[in-house]
This record gives structure tokens, C-alpha cells and sequence, in this order.
């Protein structure tokens, strides 16, 4: 079924109208998912998609609806994502290229952490990690998000498959090129791969020892992105959603990005989970 906007017809691909029957995620949940997953719900009918995308392909609907806003936005009467499209051989499949993501232009984005709990882990992503940071709408604060790939460590000389991890700071003291000390942070931290949410439910549980802002050079003086570089702990597990189980971030640092000429209008993963 074509998903549409006020201006131009989006036709979604077939994939999307073969997703398997299964019980919906309820709003609190999509709330929480589409935030994380920069998902744009904006777009008639993503909500519905979202409530039954198995979360293991969060990250393809997150990628195709994206590029729905994108070919609506170029003025491109329909857009066929992902769809199959005839090569100059007559047959076979279109595949957009895939990029490397850059956390920082100057090529010094990294995160870095330790977890235990449900998931023991050491992080050290370094500038290919999956980067960014806005204005929250509900303080004025920042959100940072990271996200990559992470090995559970489950024994000596045993480990997991690798997952995709995302970790979301929430710091609501924090405004445009302002250095700080002892800042609370609100963390949340995501198993991608399993749709498990764990949440501090709040700033008082970590903190950042310092952070600072620094203007990102090379792009125009017009535009108000920072780098930002922080070190902290949490002294109290992240909690899980539903069920049982925590996580404890007890040490991390990071250098990633906000765009201060950006909202995020998404709910905040706080106030989502407390409503649960």
C-alpha cells in the first residue's frame, strides 16, 4: 500500500507489505524505538510499519523511510526504495551503495566504556561510530547518541555474537558551547539486535566528571555544531524496560557531535520509560 505525504506519493517498497504477522510494539514502545532509531514517523503510516518491524531490522526501516523524506524533499513524484529495479542487463536488483559513518570531520569521534550486568562489555568504537546530538525540546538540554557494533564477553575466552549497541546521554544542564563539571546525565542504552531498553530513569544515577564544546571548524560559520568531549560513571545500573535485568556503565568517555540548529522532537527515552 503507497504511503503518502502532503505533497508527493511515496510508494514504499514490497518488503514492506510482506512484514510477518506479529503482536504490534504499543505506542510507549515505538515512542522509545523511533527516537533511538532516528526513525522519521512523520511519515503517514510509519507508525503502523514500526509497531510490527522485527527489532533486528530497525535499522532497515530506519534507512528506508529516510530516504522516503529525502526523495519527497527533491520534488521526486515517486520514489521506489529499495525496490527492485531492472538493470542495464535487464534484470537484478539496485543496491545503494553503503557508506562508513564519521562520528567527527577532524576524524576524532570515539566512545569508549565498560558495561556489566546482563551485558559485560568493553566499548572502544572510534570514529566510525554512528554519531550525533541535538537539542532536547523538552529542557534545552543535549541528547548524544552513539551506536556500533559490541561483543559480549560470557566467560573466559568466551564471548557472544557481536550486536548492535546503541547508548543515548540525556544531559539537561547543558546548553551551546558551555564546559562543565559534574553534570548529571540520564543514560540509555539499547541491544539493538534483541529490542531490550535499559534506562537510568533519570540524571541521578551518572555523571559527567567534565565535558566540553568546541566550534567544529570547516563548516559553515552559519551553522551551530559542536564537538563535544566528555568523561564520566554511573554509580547505579540502567534498568531494564520490561522485564529484569540492568546494565552498569561504570566508566565512559566520549567525542561526538550536537547540532544546536537541530531539535530532537522525539520523546525523550526518560519520560518514555517512565510511562511504562
Amino acid at each position: 500500500m503507497p504511503v503518502a505525504n502532503d505533497h508527493f506519493p511515496i510508494v514504499l517498497p514490497r518488503s514492506f507489505r510482506a512484514i510477518a504477522t506479529r503482536t504490534p510494539h504499543d505506542e510507549r514502545v515505538i515512542d522509545i524505538i523511533a527516537t533511538e532509531n532516528r526513525i522519521p514517523v512523520s511519515i503517514p503510516g510509519a507508525r503502523h510499519l514500526l509497531s510490527r518491524f522485527s527489532p533486528s531490522r530497525l535499522s532497515t526501516l530506519s534507512v528506508l523511510l529516510h530516504g522516503a523524506l529525502l526523495c519527497s524533499s527533491l520534488s521526486i513524484i515517486t520514489c521506489a526504495i529499495g525496490a527492485e529495479v531492472p538493470t542495464a542487463s535487464g534484470s537484478g536488483t539496485i543496491v545503494a551503495p553503503t557508506t562508513t559513518p564519521e562520528c567527527l570531520p577532524a576524524g576524532k569521534g570515539f566512545l569508549r566504556a565498560r558495561l556489566s550486568g546482563a551485558l559485560k562489555t568493553e566499548i572502544a568504537w572510534g570514529n566510525e561510530t554512528d554519531c550525533s546530538g541535538a537539542i532536547r525540546p523538552t529542557d534545552g538540554g543535549i541528547r548524544m547518541r552513539f551506536a556500533g557494533m559490541s561483543t559480549a564477553v560470557t566467560g573466559p575466552g568466551k564471548s557472544q555474537d557481536p550486536e548492535r549497541l546503541v547508548l543515548v546521554f540525556g544531559i539537561a544542564g547543558l546548553r551551546e558551547g558551555q564546559s562543565a563539571r559534574s553534570l548529571g546525565v540520564n543514560l540509555t542504552v539499547i541491544r539493538e539486535g534483541t529490542g531490550q531498553f535499559y534506562s537510568t530513569r533519570g540524571d541521578d544515577k551518572c555523571m559527567l566528571d567534565k565535558v566540553t564544546q568546541v566550534p567544529i571548524t570547516g563548516i559553515p560559520r552559519r551553522s551551530r555544531s559542536y564537538s563535544v568531549v566528555a568523561r564520566g560513571f554511573c554509580t547505579e545500573p540502567a534498568r531494564a524496560v520490561r522485564g529484569e535485568g540492568v546494565i552498569l556503565v561504570s566508566r565512559f568517555d566520549f567525542a561526538g557531535r550536537v547540532d544546536f540548529d537541530t531539535e530532537d522532537n522525539g520523546m525523550d527515552p526518560q519520560t518514555a520509560t517512565a510511562r511504562l
